[in-house]
């Protein structure tokens, strides 16, 4: 992966998925990512940095 890619704590996804098993049993999967930063369209972008970021990390 490159290094340039980064990933935004308030893109996430949450993904879920059910199935059968062998035995007629309802199975399921929850996978939750981090979606990539948009960078100059994200509202919270400001200067080449995410502002929800800065705010955090001063609290």
């Amino acid at each position: 992966m490159s290094k340039e890619t980064r990933f935004c704590p308030f893109m996430r996804k949450l993904t879920r998925e059910h199935w059968r098993t062998a035995q007629d049993r309802v199975a399921e999967s929850y996978k939750d990512r981090f979606g990539k930063c948009i960078g100059e369209k994200c509202m919270a972008y400001e200067n080449g940095r995410c502002k929800r970021l800065e705010r955090e990390g001063a609290q």
